[in-house]
């Protein structure tokens, strides 16, 4: 499987998960443009907060403070920074690359695309 990674801001009690996207393992995450794009879009909007990454296989917790149970309460904002990122014409959704038939709405991943890499 391997591990998958998702960027927690302690700060802000927020984290991006990566989820509906095309991959959250090291790799996926620095070879993929939309994730990068995510990522430096993020960490540019909440310049001097508390932000790492977090795997979920490892246990770690780099904060001083709270354990890696709390990202559990912390708001999503994902698909905040992949809307913020398609209205800045950064990234285009061309829809699904995959959809569940049974559970459509919960099961999928994006079809995103970085504009400035094509």
């Amino acid at each position: 499987m391997g591990v998958e990674y998702v960027l927690v801001n302690q700060s802000k009690k927020e984290v991006i998960s990566f989820s509906h996207l095309n991959g959250s393992k090291k790799r996926e995450l620095a070879g993929n443009p939309p994730q990068s794009a995510i990522v430096t879009w993020y960490l540019l909007e909440n310049q001097g907060d508390l932000i790492q990454f977090v795997s979920d296989t490892f246990g770690e917790w780099p904060f001083l403070k709270g354990s890696s149970k709390d990202v559990q309460t912390y708001k999503d904002v994902t698909n905040k920074y992949i809307s913020n990122l398609v209205e800045e014409g950064i990234l285009k959704n061309e829809g699904f690359l995959y959809q569940d038939e049974e559970n459509p709405e919960t099961d999928y991943v994006l079809n995103l695309k970085n504009i400035w890499v094509e």
